[in-house]
């Protein structure tokens, strides 16, 4: 059922700790158990398994629950031990697993209620605890809510095409949803209405994941455009910063908070770690000219300007760093610029190419291969562990690099900037918490060498 790829990671790269396989067709969603050694799959093939780790290494299948209709998505809630399930009929199937009595191994699933939220393929849900509220999106352009208490549909709104992606704030009650038209829309839900907040547009094709940081407050989502956009929400300025770093559709988002970084996974299987602690530039918006801004010559819409000219029109195209409309032959060079989020090379004007210095081309993100179609992931920053899955039918358990990169850094980030507090660290490799009671300055630095001294691994 699965196979046991190494213990440990033996390197700066994600390192793959195991693969399971075993599904018959693609599985939509994995979850990782906390505190366990264990996966939570459902799939395209009707089934909800339960994989547990075992003495031999490799992981089994405790739970194996079928399902009237494909699973297209999922979200699970430790304490309580429920999972919810979206189908492609777009029914929301409440399960919860049990344990005996004398152990750790998950081996019953109940299936609690059933409840029709929808009229068409469940795209993505969230459970709320705080609300006890299922909020679900679907195919039908709708999201809806219900209540977990009384299995009632509290509310729906529709949109004018599919919704595909859902975050949701517990403190606020505010949903944000991603649409097939590359719409973000922001609503606010109460018991039985909600209203439309605010619309966010900047993406050129369908929304195909987000992600909600409560803590900065930032929205990402990630677009079948091969970009990212992180979302200042908290700052209400209207800041938005563009990340491209994809050849394909982004899939999967993901923020750390203790290292600022930001994971995203694509759909040929490449994953992108950026640099979120460093100050970056908005992209500027395109500009609209009938001419050359550079040259003064007519686009080929231009008629006029042509026929006054006797010359024939030009292709439009933009500078990716000033925003302005150039032609083909003033903006001959291509480079790269990480500071305003392009990691590849763009077009850019004769004239900004001269101002960009060599050390303005230094990469602000890092490149990695999860060597498969990559449809969905989640993470356990605390042990470091991250699983990915998609339309090959394989599960992949990857021990993550970015909690231990830079780790002097980061601890030496958060001594020096704290004093008369007390601070976890989680450092995976170790799987151990490490408690630090601060008291003065001198304390802060010989807390850090003893660290160092320790070289914790």
């Amino acid at each position: 059922m699965a196979a046991e790829i190494h213990s440990r990671p033996q390197s700066s790269r994600p390192v793959l700790l195991n693969k399971i396989e075993g599904h018959s067709d693609s599985v939509n969603a994995a979850v990782l158990i906390p505190k366990e050694d264990g996966v939570i799959t459902v799939s395209e093939d009707r089934t909800i398994r339960v994989w547990l780790k075992r003495d031999s290494g490799q992981y089994w299948p405790s739970i194996y629950h079928t399902v009237s209709s494909p699973c297209s998505c999922m979200s699970y809630h430790h304490d309580s031990r429920r999972i919810f399930i979206g189908q492609d009929n777009g029914a929301v199937v409440v399960s919860v697993t049990v344990s005996p009595p004398r152990g750790l191994i998950l081996c019953v699933c109940v299936c609690v209620c059933v409840c029709a939220a929808h009229q068409n393929r469940v795209s993505d849900l969230i459970f709320s605890l705080e609300s006890q509220w299922v909020i679900s999106t679907g195919h039908d352009k709708s999201i809806s809510w219900m209540s977990t208490q009384s299995g009632s549909m509290l509310g729906r709104h529709s949109f004018g095409s599919w919704a595909s992606c859902l975050q949701y704030d517990n403190d606020t009650q505010h949903a944000f949803v991603g649409d097939y038209s590359g719409q973000i829309t922001l609503l606010k839900l109460e018991e039985q209405t909600c209203s439309v907040i605010t619309t966010l547009k900047g993406h050129a094709g369908s929304v195909s994941a987000l992600y909600w940081d409560p803590v900065q407050r930032w929205l990402f989502s990630g677009a079948s455009d091969h970009s990212v956009i992180m979302w200042d929400i908290g700052g209400r300025q209207g800041r938005s910063l563009l990340l491209q770093g994809h050849h394909e559709k982004v899939q999967a988002l993901w923020y750390l908070p203790l290292t600022h970084q930001l994971l995203s996974c694509s759909a040929d299987g490449g994953i992108t770690v950026w640099n979120m602690e460093t100050t970056r530039e908005e992209a500027p918006q395109w500009l609209d000219s009938d001419s050359c801004q550079k040259c003064a010559q007519p686009f080929f819409w231009n008629i006029k300007q042509m026929w006054d000219s006797k010359t024939l029109g030009l292709r439009q195209h933009h500078c990716r760093k000033c925003g302005k409309a150039i032609c083909g032959k003033c903006s001959s060079k291509r480079s790269t610029y990480p500071i305003m989020g392009f990691e590849f090379q763009v077009r850019v004007c004769d004239d900004c190419y001269d101002t960009i210095k060599e050390e303005d081309r230094t990469p602000l993100a890092t490149f990695h291969e999860g060597k498969h179609n990559i449809a969905h992931m989640d993470m356990d920053p605390s042990r470091g562990l991250m699983v990915t899955c998609g339309s090959d039918r394989v599960v992949k358990v990857t021990h993550t690099f970015v909690l231990y990169i830079n780790r002097s850094h980061c601890l030496e980030h958060h001594f020096q900037n704290s004093a008369c507090l007390t601070f976890h660290f989680s450092l995976c490799p170790m799987k151990q918490i490490i408690s630090a009671l601060i008291f003065n300055m001198s304390s802060l630095t010989s807390s850090l060498n003893n660290l160092r001294q320790n070289n914790i691994k």
